[in-house]
């Protein structure tokens, strides 16, 4: 076997299915995998429907070709599940729909502190990313990206999305009282929950413009959510819920019944 070869057999099967489910949260079509010397296709198999049982992994065939996808919660325990030794060989994204409790935070009147002074923006802007995904990980949210001072995150659970707000809030309040007043940040939080379409790391659809128009609506330190967030929390969640009624938001054809999470 050439170095080349010996190389590429000792990628660990488990790690290489790791990296498409984080790249590809919705899934996508693996249609070649190939061996590593001395590691039986038969133990590859029971692997992956043991996954399979737990409710991890979800795999569909069609067209000869084997789709892997797997929640955000399950890649906690697939990190520290038994490894095999292979690699695949090919893998192709696709595009797939699912629901999602989908989160907003920006930073409130950020254009105009850019405007007053870009180097203060910007550190503020970078402590508002550090807070956020230092919360992040203990709801189980995951970034989908920036979008110049915001976050569009997603959550399998609303109830966590909720949380997550929450805390992030608080912490934001915590910092702010040890700060001087030039130095606080101010977070506006939105939240909905809706059908997305999946492309990659991406997710895209009515749903994602929803939890945008949310956030518009809350003031600093606010959390704002829609009716359909509502629905699912409103007898789980310790902090009171206020209404704020129906509004009009841009590009949408029907006005938002939004609500706020009062944060104590």
């Amino acid at each position: 076997m050439s170095a080349r070869l010996a190389k590429r057999a000792r990628v660990d099967i488990y790690a290489a299915i790791l990296e498409v489910i984080r790249r590809y949260p919705g899934g996508g079509r693996i249609s070649r995998v190939s061996y590593a010397v001395g590691v039986p296709i038969d133990r590859l198999r029971p692997m992956l429907e043991e996954l399979g049982s737990f409710g991890l992994v979800k795999k569909s065939t069609a067209d000869d070709e084997t789709r892997y996808t797997c929640s955000v919660r399950g890649l906690d325990f697939l990190e520290t599940y038994w490894r095999m030794n292979a690699f695949l060989e090919t893998f192709e994204g696709v595009e797939t729909r699912e629901l999602a409790a989908i989160v907003f935070t920006d930073l409130h009147a950020y254009t105009a502190l850019v405007q007053r002074n870009e180097k203060d923006a910007l550190r503020l802007l970078q402590e508002h990313e550090r807070m956020v995904r230092g919360v992040l990980p203990r709801f189980n949210g995951r970034e989908v990206k920036t979008i110049g001072d915001a976050f569009l995150v997603e959550f399998t659970s609303t109830l966590e999305a909720c949380h997550c707000a929450i805390e992030l809030q608080r912490a934001v309040r915590t910092r702010n009282l040890e700060v001087e007043v030039s130095e606080r940040l101010e977070l506006r939080v939105g939240i909905h929950v809706g059908d997305v379409e999946r492309r990659g790391t991406d997710i895209l659809g009515d749903a994602v413009n929803i939890a945008s128009r949310v956030t518009s609506v809350a003031h600093a330190g606010e959390i704002c959510i829609s009716r359909q967030v509502f629905d699912q929390v409103w007898n789980k969640l310790e902090n009171h819920l206020s209404e704020i009624g129906k509004v009009e938001a841009k590009n949408l054809q029907s006005p938002l019944e939004v609500f706020r999470i009062d944060v104590d």
